[in-house]
């Protein structure tokens, strides 16, 4: 019986749910816990596992040496600090600095610019993780981004990145990456260099 057979009909929290090999959940490829219940997702699509790994590389190779001792990260969890008892995030990748995540990326597909709520809900228990200064969401199926930035005064502010010549900048970590190689190794339908439109 998996681990989530096992846990039906009763909450777990974020610390239980963290400690756990997701494996025991199932065969899906990822969990989250949201509100103390276990949510499947479904494997990647190859163009989401292709921008993933080129972002994963790019960041991956700025970081070595970085002053604060960051380092990429995929597949790790983050508990929002107001729904540490029983929400626990897995976002695509994350930088990590010492203890903390200081940055979250999403990669998102059509489907879940469609379920806006879903997506919103996401984001907001992500800014709500201790430490996490700027999340950005990468576009799927077209070269744009989303950076989602805390300001000194614990205000949110976004700020769109579009088309291939754009680049994406980090303050928190002082690292810069263009889209071009995020998208290095994705093909966009009917993309034009600089021409966007993100949803």
């Amino acid at each position: 019986m998996h681990t989530a057979e096992r846990h039906a009909g009763r909450m777990l929290t974020a610390d239980e749910f963290l400690t756990i090999d997701q494996r025991e959940f199932g065969d899906a490829w990822r969990y989250e816990l949201v509100d103390g219940a276990i949510i499947a997702h479904a494997a990647p699509s190859p163009e989401r596992g292709a921008i993933l790994a080129s972002l994963t590389i790019a960041v991956g190779n700025r970081l070595r040496g970085h002053p604060d001792t960051c380092r990429i990260e995929t597949g790790s969890g983050a508990a929002p600090r107001r729904q540490q008892r029983n929400t626990a995030r897995i976002p695509d990748a994350m930088i990590r600095c010492g203890e903390q995540p200081r940055v979250v990326f999403e990669v998102v597909s059509p489907s879940e610019l469609r379920a806006w709520r879903a997506r919103n809900r996401k984001r907001r228990d992500e800014q709500e993780v201790e430490g996490v200064q700027e999340i950005v969401e990468i576009y799927e199926g077209e070269a744009s981004a989303h950076m989602y930035r805390r300001e000194a005064d614990g205000r949110w502010s976004v700020y769109a990145v579009d088309g291939l010549d754009a680049v994406l900048r980090l303050e928190s970590v002082n690292l810069d990456i263009s889209l071009a190689e995020i998208y290095e190794t994705v093909e966009l339908a009917g993309e034009e260099e600089g021409e966007t439109d993100a949803a």
